[in-house]
């Protein structure tokens, strides 16, 4: 009888636990609990990164996702939302649009990852560390991603520029707040 290899139980366990917190992120009512869902989530994907030894990656994401994005989201929810309102339903119609749109979005990213599995499959095995990432990452050329780490740091300015203009009180009920 052959057990079941410790890497393959740890895979199935968090797929499984990534699976359940992905579910919880987008059905959970209060906005807070998706929140931590998805920090566990993102977890997850850190632990199959280093299952797949990738470990610079797997670091980038816990550092770049949980300790950056998730907490600016829960800053932000905590500084805006007014946590004891009451919770708007969504209608039954608006569920099943999503339901069929999440659907083809599973549908494309799969065939997407298959291909990009066929490519992985004929990439050298140094793909994963830290001098190809580097390298890859700001190539100029056609393999490189100059272009998309460009335009992403210019939406993450924009980002920021907006959730400041938006939290910003206006000098008016600054006045108002004061009296």
């Amino acid at each position: 009888m052959d057990l079941i290899p410790f890497k393959d139980l740890l895979f199935c366990a968090t797929a499984v636990v990534m699976v359940a917190a992905a579910l919880l992120t987008v059905l959970a009512k209060n906005i807070l609990h998706s929140a931590v869902a998805l920090i566990c989530t993102f977890f997850g994907t850190a632990v199959l990164y280093f299952l797949l030894s990738a470990e610079f990656i797997a670091v980038a994401q816990v550092m770049v996702y949980i300790g950056g994005v998730v907490v600016f989201v829960v800053f932000t929810i905590l500084l805006t939302s007014r946590l004891g309102e009451r919770v708007q339903e969504i209608s039954r119609s608006r569920k099943i649009v999503a339901f069929v749109f999440s659907l083809l979005v599973a549908i494309l990213a799969f065939s997407f990852l298959r291909e990009l599995g066929m490519v992985l499959q004929e990439q050298t095995e140094d793909f994963a560390t830290l001098a190809a990432i580097g390298k890859r990452l700001l190539s100029p050329d056609e393999t490189g991603f100059l272009l998309p780490f460009e335009a992403i740091s210019l939406l993450l300015l924009i980002s920021l520029i907006g959730a400041v203009s938006i939290a910003r009180i206006p000098s008016d009920d600054k006045n108002e707040e004061a009296k």
